[in-house]
């Protein structure tokens, strides 16, 4: 298996961090497991709440070409479904989350250190809501955990072992030109066929998800127009349910 060669930290800021700082003396496909995670991030800078759960980053310095990049968030993506689907029901809902119902119960965050139009690395962090009991008041309406969902403690060890398993698996399957990882993340959409309020960063508009597309990209239907979109040119605000203009 790739992601073999592991360091494990009772206590980091940031699993992505830490590579982020110290990528160039680790070999490819190194692995920062970190027991709690004191300042985690997700997407778009938000705070990532950390408890009895499983925060991991992994480190790739394949040359991959920089137009190929938006795949790797269906590879995480499926690999984390895979993982976590045995256990519960779960959905894909693009482009970083894994939810149960309307309940987020897993996050993945990809970042990049390119240099000259080149990738030197991509690193790929995923936090997974595991043995968590309670939430922050705030978040105990949009999170959940693999414990309070089935009313059962998980062994984090082995649930790593599955995700790293399972990403080895998908990434090859992306690397050898594969669409297994594709598929899984259609399929097993959460979004696909619902309408959602979206930002562009400049306005809030509603639009119906036409597709989760090979490439990365998500297609929607906007009024009469179909228009794709990458991750990072707009954000999901939340599942349109009739109480927006």
């Amino acid at each position: 298996m790739r992601f073999a060669h592991e360091l494990v930290f009772a206590s980091l800021p940031s699993t992505n961090l830490f590579l982020k700082e110290n990528f160039k003396s680790l070999p490819n496909y190194a692995v920062v497991h970190a027991k709690e995670q004191t300042a985690g991030r997700g997407r778009l800078g938000r705070k990532w709440f950390s408890g009895d759960d499983l925060a991991l980053s992994v480190l790739i310095k394949d040359a991959l070409p920089l137009d190929e990049l938006p795949k790797t968030a269906l590879v995480a993506a499926a690999a984390a479904w895979k993982t976590i689907h045995p256990l519960l029901p779960v959905a894909i809902k693009w482009p970083n989350d894994i939810v149960n119902g309307d309940k987020k119960i897993a996050g993945i965050l990809s970042e990049t250190v390119i240099d000259s139009q080149k990738l030197v690395a991509l690193i790929i962090g995923f936090g997974i809501n595991v043995n968590t009991l309670e939430f922050p008041a705030e978040l105990t309406e949009k999170a959940t955990s693999l414990a309070l969902a089935t009313g059962k403690r998980q062994d984090i060890d082995s649930l790593k072992q599955a995700l790293l398993e399972n990403l080895d698996h998908y990434f090859r399957d992306f690397l050898e030109g594969g669409n297994e990882f594709i598929e899984i993340t259609h399929a097993h959409s959460s979004l696909i066929g619902k309408e959602v309020i979206f930002d562009d960063f400049k306005t809030r508009r509603r639009a119906k998800v036409l597709d989760i597309l090979g490439n990365g990209n998500i297609l929607l239907e906007i009024g009469e127009e179909r228009r794709e979109y990458s991750s990072g040119e707009i954000t999901l605000k939340e599942i349109y349910r009739g109480e927006h203009a």
